[in-house]
């Protein structure tokens, strides 16, 4: 029966449009590749609104009254669906104009530099959400012009090779450093009156609130608040229910990952997140105050649709402060879209001898015009995600993979109450996962070259210690030209320039690992002779 099928899709219109028989693939492989891509990422609809909504986004008034906090919460709401739209979207022109299995979604990492670099914890940062907004509608537009003329290859040969390696680690870095914390996260890590942070995991009623220790607070007592808090004088670490239930779910995820599962993240964090559902326990999220109470009564609704009364179209003409924050999201989501594209262009063995793959301007430029469309809905920029390869592997092929994850995100948007109610020490876990997964990029640093390995290691650190991703990009870029151009200077002089030497050496090294691997492949052919 599922042969007949496939061989009537594979000469229907829908066949013919995505070159199934051209491509050796039929509609229940696609089907099959499509749920296992949207499994791996379908967290995106939890974590991304919770992440976002921590700028406040278009909230205005005093950030520590309740009303400025219901504001926040309805925003997280309007958010989900706003995700999944622009998911949605974002996939039906991967898949029906590029022709690829490949799904977009608002790219994790950039969602954490909006909120936290640009617009500021609860709108306290140098630029408006407004203006951020734009600033990533205007980021989408100029990525589509070099799309469509092919200047992404001139613009990547400039940026240099240790940082853009090390990028991707600096990004994971960061989100693992979130999952870690509080509001995001598990809440292991947590703030210290002398050490800036240290290991927390107390219980609330041993939080205390770290403030702003002003004038006006000394003498007047009129102090600010903040989420941060310290564990040291009240004590109680590690003794937080939530915080081991977190720890728990990440180690099921890991587990389960490396049993190739695509229902890790599904999984681990569904687990945690029902356990954390039960009223009158340690654990739940939804306690018995005020705010308890309202996400209690709006999760007990299941289906809503909610409007985007204040997530739709938020541009503004003020673009004052905005000129870093939009280098930064360029560079950044040219580099990951670059990387990922290319990655997963190379899995599925399209790559020519040139570093390029058929349709890459249609794919690059459907990533942009997907981040275009999200900046309409609200969002940071939307990107290719490098989890599609979880349907690769299955044997996905065509854009008809991507066209079926947009129909999963168009059903997700009628579940907002449920996504809405997923606490974050559920999906802390996965942060920090996705963060290590990002690491493994670092093995290509060439570590034995100073001029690779400080400007590598700097943008790794700078990310999460100064919770800018612009901050590390600019401390490897500068470090590595004002190194190099220093050896090119002296070496006019006469001082050889050790990086010729490091080339030689690097080069050396290379070939004799390729000896050692050719000599071990046919000691193993000996072996499985004998």
């Amino acid at each position: 029966m599922l042969e007949k099928l496939n061989s009537s899709i594979n000469a229907s219109f829908i066949g013919r449009y995505f070159q199934m028989e051209e491509r050796k693939t039929n509609f229940t492989t696609e089907l099959a590749g499509a749920t296992a891509t949207f499994l791996t990422v379908a967290y995106i609809l939890a974590v991304n609104p919770r992440i976002l909504s921590t700028s406040g986004g278009p909230c205005k008034g005093d950030i520590f009254s309740p009303e400025y906090g219901q504001c926040m919460e309805d925003i997280k709401r309007e958010f989900i669906t706003s995700t999944a739209l622009c998911s949605m979207v974002g996939c039906l022109l991967m898949g029906l104009v590029a022709n690829l299995p490949i799904a977009l979604a608002p790219g994790m990492g950039m969602n954490a530099y909006f909120t936290y670099s640009v617009v500021g914890w609860r709108g306290t940062g140098a630029v408006s959400y407004e203006a951020a907004v734009t600033a990533v509608a205007i980021e989408g537009a100029l990525f589509f012009i070099l799309a469509i003329t092919g200047a992404r290859f001139a613009i990547v040969k400039l940026i240099p090779e240790p940082v853009k390696v090390a990028t991707p680690a600096g990004i994971g870095a960061f989100l693992a450093h979130l999952g870690l914390q509080t509001a995001e996260g598990l809440g292991l890590v947590v703030s210290d009156i002398a050490t800036a942070v240290t290991l927390g995991a107390c219980p609330a009623e041993n939080r205390v609130p770290i403030v702003a220790y002003t004038e006006a607070c000394k003498v007047d007592g009129m102090c600010n608040f903040s989420d941060a808090y310290t564990c040291d004088d009240l004590g109680g670490i590690m003794t937080s229910a939530p915080t081991w239930v977190g720890l728990l779910g990440l180690v099921m995820m890991a587990i389960l990952l490396g049993y190739k599962s695509k229902f890790a993240f599904l999984a681990g964090i569904g687990f945690v997140t029902v356990i954390s559902w039960f009223r009158n326990s340690a654990i739940t999220y939804f306690a018995d105050d005020d705010a308890g109470n309202d996400r209690f009564e709006y999760f007990k609704s299941v289906v809503r649709v909610e409007k985007l009364d204040m997530a739709f179209a938020p541009f503004t003409s003020d673009l004052a402060g905005i000129g870093l924050a939009l280098f930064t999201f360029l560079y950044v989501d040219f580099l990951d879209t670059s990387g990922t594209l290319l990655g997963l262009a190379n899995s599925m063995g399209i790559v020519d001898e040139n570093g390029d793959f058929p349709g890459s301007k249609k794919a690059f430029s459907c990533d942009a015009l997907a981040t275009l469309v999200g900046a309409f809905f609200g969002m940071s920029p939307v990107t290719s995600y490098i989890e599609s390869g979880a349907g690769v592997e299955i044997g996905s092929k065509t854009g008809l993979t991507a066209v079926i994850c947009a129909f999963y995100f168009f059903i997700s948007i009628f579940f907002a109450p449920i996504i809405a109610s997923i606490p974050p020490w559920a999906s802390g876990g996965a942060l920090v996962i996705v963060g290590s997964l990002m690491a493994k990029g670092l093995v290509n640093v060439q570590w034995n070259r100073i001029s690779h390995a400080l400007p590598a290691f700097l943008t790794v650190m700078i990310m999460p210690l100064t919770y800018s991703i612009a901050y590390g990009l600019i401390a490897g870029i500068s470090v590595y030209y004002i190194i190099e151009g220093t050896y090119l200077l002296l070496s006019y002089v006469g001082i050889k320039n050790p990086s010729a030497a490091d080339e030689v050496i690097v080069d050396t090294e290379e070939k004799a690992n390729d000896a050692e691997a050719e000599l071990h492949f046919d000691d193993e052919k000996l072996s499985d002779r004998a």
